[in-house]
């Protein structure tokens, strides 16, 4: 599978029918941080990931 057949398949897909999260971040500095966590606010529990600040992107740039 070619890595541009992900994106040919969604583009018959309306917007509406893809899934939404609710998705919020904290960072371990403001000023100079190092790292960033993404988590999911109802369930802080067991749905989190934490990235290092070098490598983290925005998630309106995954789009």
């Amino acid at each position: 599978m070619h890595t541009s057949d992900g994106r040919a398949e969604l583009e018959g897909e309306l917007l509406d029918d893809l899934p939404e999260f609710d998705l919020r971040y904290l960072l371990d500095d403001g000023e100079r941080p190092t790292s960033v966590t993404v988590y999911a606010p109802d369930n802080l529990e067991s749905t989190w990931i934490t990235i290092d600040a070098d490598v983290a992107v925005s998630l309106d740039d995954l789009r």
